[in-house]
């Protein structure tokens, strides 16, 4: 076979599997938060003041909000999503929460402790305006996001992919950081019990595939078997710490 016919061969193959790989819409994505949100309301207390850490463009927010809780939501002005707000959400540095301490019952961020380089003192701020007995609950990118995710970068852009978050050197070893392993000993060395840690139920990756072409119910399918995007995380204090 020759050169020129090599790479005429591997053009056609990038471009047919590249046509089921489209950038990620807005209203997938909130589509995709939404179905979350909808597992994590059976983790949270009927009622309560929440905090929304990381809020994006306020859908969440305004989805809890909606369902009878008090929200609060933060995040910082450089947010991608800040021209896209439909609740009010309050600047902050990424390292002070703006509140003071014991207001929340409820502490509640999406796809965000791992874009946080400082993570361990940042906990400290959480224990800090949580109420005594209050939740925590996090959703985090699963190592099997950062698999698929790697997989279909590699596929599209013919190049190894960046890192997603603050503390994997690479995206191999990312898929380290995003284990429930590494996270659930994070937790417990900062202070935290991890009552519960279960799966998002949707598949997807960092490259969209097909967009919403791909129903949220596909992608549920599609979990059982390819795993999950996210893992959600419940956690209580083991003590005060401050």
């Amino acid at each position: 076979m020759s050169t020129f016919t090599l790479k005429r061969g591997l053009k056609k193959f990038r471009s047919v599997a590249t046509s089921w790989i489209a950038e990620p819409s807005l209203h997938q994505l909130e589509a995709t938060r939404r179905h979350e949100l909808d597992i994590v309301l059976n983790l949270l207390p009927d009622s309560g003041r929440v905090l929304e850490i990381g809020a994006g463009a306020g859908w969440q927010a305004k989805y809890l909000a909606n369902r009878g809780y008090i929200v609060s939501a933060i995040d910082l002005p450089s947010s991608n999503y800040l021209e896209n707000r439909i609740w009010p959400v309050i600047d902050y540095d990424g390292s002070k929460i703006p509140f003071d301490g014991n207001t929340f019952d409820v502490i509640f961020s999406s796809n965000v402790l791992e874009h946080i380089p400082n993570v361990y003192a940042f906990q400290e701020e959480i224990h800090r305006v949580l109420k005594q007995d209050g939740r925590v609950v996090h959703v985090l990118p699963s190592s099997g996001w950062r698999f698929w995710t790697n997989i279909v970068h590699l596929i599209k852009c013919w190049n190894v992919p960046q890192v997603h978050g603050e503390h994997a050197k690479n995206p191999f070893t990312e898929m380290f950081y995003f284990s429930r392993r590494y996270w659930g000993r994070q937790f417990r060395e900062t202070g935290w019990a991890v009552e519960a840690c279960c799966s998002n139920k949707l598949f997807y990756t960092g490259h969209s595939i097909m967009d919403s072409r791909l129903t949220i119910n596909t992608r549920r399918k599609l979990s059982r078997f390819l795993g999950g995007a996210c893992n959600i995380y419940t956690l209580r204090e083991i003590k005060r710490r401050l």
